[in-house]
Parts: C-alpha cells; sequence; structure tokens
C-alpha cells in the first residue's frame, strides 16, 4: 500500500457512504485505522492518530479543533493547504465495478 495525501474531506466520505452497514460499523468502531486504510487502498501516516467515539441517544460530544501555537506562522506547505479559490482543479483515478481506472476531473466552480 503506498502512502498518498488523503484529504480529511475523503476520508469522511469514505466513512458516510458505509457506516449505513453493521459490519462495517462494528469493524470501523473496533480499527478505524486500518478500516480507512483499507477503503482507500492507502497507508496513513503511521504517527497519525484516530479515535471514534460513537454518541448515544443521551449523550453528546463535541470536537475541539487544533488551536496552533500563540505567535507560529503557517509553513508553506500548509499555506497551500488552507488557500484557494486560484487553482480549484481537482483529479482522481477512479476504480470499481465497471471501471477501468478511469481519470474524472472537474471544476466546482463550474456546477456552484
Amino acid at each position: 500500500m503506498s502512502a498518498q495525501t488523503v484529504s480529511r474531506s475523503e476520508i469522511e466520505d469514505v466513512i458516510t457512504r458505509n457506516i449505513k452497514y453493521p459490519e462495517y460499523r462494528a469493524l470501523f468502531l473496533k480499527s478505524p485505522k486500518t478500516m480507512i486504510e483499507k477503503q482507500l487502498n492507502n497507508a496513513l501516516p503511521s504517527d497519525l492518530e484516530i479515535k471514534v467515539v460513537e454518541e448515544g441517544p443521551k449523550t453528546l460530544y463535541f470536537v475541539l479543533p487544533y488551536e496552533v501555537a500563540s505567535g507560529a506562522e503557517l509553513s508553506d506547505a500548509d499555506l497551500e493547504q488552507v488557500a484557494g479559490g486560484k487553482n480549484d482543479t481537482f483529479s482522481c483515478n477512479v476504480t470499481g465495478a465497471g471501471m477501468m481506472n478511469t481519470k474524472i476531473s472537474f471544476k466546482p466552480s463550474a456546477i456552484m
């Protein structure tokens, strides 16, 4: 399994599509990192920790975003991740039933 850049959004899409299946849900709760790696066919960074918490009918959980230390600056790579608007073309290779490693490209601004 090769390591490629994967966005949080891509991971969330995989989870959203599959969490409705009881077997997936159980395995995801047991070993989320392994399930994500298998679904994306991609190795996640070894130092990345993934925690999954299942809400109950009378329990709510809130995620506090990571806070950068006061005075710290974003690296050029981090700035590229958050910058937007100039080049909004995305590409991905899609494989699966009936698809032959088809490259799909689209511009979000064209459909908004």
